[in-house]
């Protein structure tokens, strides 16, 4: 199943097919860079639009400028392209990264971060959904790093199978 993954949570730009993913520093010009990105991601890739069956959009935590911009894009081309849109969970695209039992966390502006535990093997598989606590009480394996686009893209895939559809915004 072809499933575009885009996350816009995070100061980068995440973008990602099952089997292919870029993953660009962008801080807060995610809206002035993300479609031209998108074309020569998919370009690069040998995916056209209308290959895809699905978005798969990173719902958080993050800011809520990022999540607007990332979700309101892949609403819009879920619906122009006719194919459905699940939200995945930003955090669980970076423990993909990883094995075994990991902890990875995005810290906010105020001292704490969002937290999140996971068993990851041929899956991710959520030990502890995302948390609010204080970033000096927390030993993650992984602070602030981006997602993997091709963790995204099979989460996506997951979901889709599974007839889970929507994206519920946790916001820092």
């Amino acid at each position: 199943m072809q499933v575009l993954a885009l996350d816009t949570a995070t100061p980068f730009l995440v973008l990602g097919l099952p089997t292919h993913e870029r993953v660009l520093r962008l801080d807060r010009r995610h809206a002035e860079r993300l479609f031209g990105e998108l074309e020569d991601f998919l370009a690069w890739a040998g995916t056209s639009l209308e290959e895809l069956e699905g978005i798969a959009v990173g719902q958080g935590p993050g800011s809520y400028t990022g999540l607007r911009i990332g979700i309101a894009a892949g609403l819009g081309l879920a619906r122009g392209l006719g194919v459905p849109l699940v939200g995945v969970d930003t955090l669980a695209g970076v423990a993909g990264r990883y094995r075994g039992t990991v902890t990875v966390a995005h810290a906010t502006r105020n001292g704490y971060a969002y937290a999140a535990t996971y068993r990851v093997d041929d899956t991710v598989q959520t030990l502890a959904p995302p948390r609010k606590q204080r970033l000096e009480e927390l030993e993650p394996a992984s602070l602030d790093e981006p997602p993997s686009g091709r963790v995204l893209a099979r989460l996506g895939v997951e979901r889709l199978r599974r007839g889970e559809w929507g994206v519920e915004p946790l916001y820092l």
